[in-house]
């Protein structure tokens, strides 16, 4: 069953202090409450440097772990006896993509990986412009069956820009999304995914691959940023 909100707040209470039950035969995405739990900062690793800069642990490295292994679980699902290219969108969802090549190695399902980098965010907002700054060998992914791993969608422009220009260069035979979070919005997202791993409220987060002007791509949760956070002068730690 899926894990509904009411559920998620009071089954998963205590999820950053213990292991969490086996979520590989749980149906995504797991929805994050519009109330978030006050999980405990405190507990979690990451560079002095950003102590004071999350307003609160939006959602725990455990909890990543297993619902990246369930969505690798519908990847081997679906692609059983194919061959696909998983396509990291870079930079944000290179630790999920990392993650998520490791359960589908373990679970004997075999992929190809290519890279492209793209962007369409300056600070917390979504310009709408996107940039295509290219990394794909176009040769490589022809004729296959493609799946972009993307780190979050919010607006779904950048999905909105790039897929067009995959099927016109690639001549794909597919080309599916895995995405690690979804934004809840008023407007629907431009674009949307095959394979969600989690539903999340309209807050600016951080943490997990995920940056705020190039910081914060270097912890294992997932956070919320602080005023701290946003009004940080990057330059003082080069």
């Amino acid at each position: 069953m899926c894990l509904s909100e009411q559920s998620r707040s009071s089954n998963t209470a205590n999820s950053a202090d213990k292991h969490m039950t086996d979520m590989s035969d749980f149906d995504l995405p797991m929805v994050i409450p519009e109330e978030t739990r006050r999980l405990e900062v405190s507990q979690c690793i990451y560079p002095k440097e950003y102590e004071g800069h999350f307003d609160r642990l939006l959602i725990p490295k455990d909890e990543i772990a297993q619902v990246v292994q369930a969505l690798a679980k519908q990847l081997c699902n679906d692609y059983h006896g194919t061959r696909p290219v998983l396509v990291c969108v870079l930079k944000g969802a290179s630790p999920f993509f990392q993650h998520l090549c490791d359960y589908l190695m373990q679970k004997k399902q075999g992929f190809d990986t290519e890279f492209i980098r793209v962007s369409s965010y300056e600070g917390t907002s979504s310009t709408g412009n996107v940039q295509v700054a290219g990394g794909l060998n176009l040769q490589h992914v022809q004729n296959r069956h493609i799946l972009l791993v993307e780190d979050i969608i919010d607006t779904g422009t950048t999905l909105s820009h790039l897929i067009p220009h995959l099927q016109e260069q690639a001549s794909p035979k597919s080309i599916q999304v895995a995405t690690l979070l979804k934004k809840r919005l008023p407007e629907p997202a431009k674009c949307e995914a095959k394979y969600v791993g989690f539903t999340i409220p309209n807050h600016f987060i951080i943490g997990y691959g995920l940056d705020y002007n190039e910081l914060y791509r270097d912890t294992q949760d997932i956070f919320i940023i602080s005023k701290e956070g946003i009004d940080f002068d990057a330059t003082t730690l080069n």
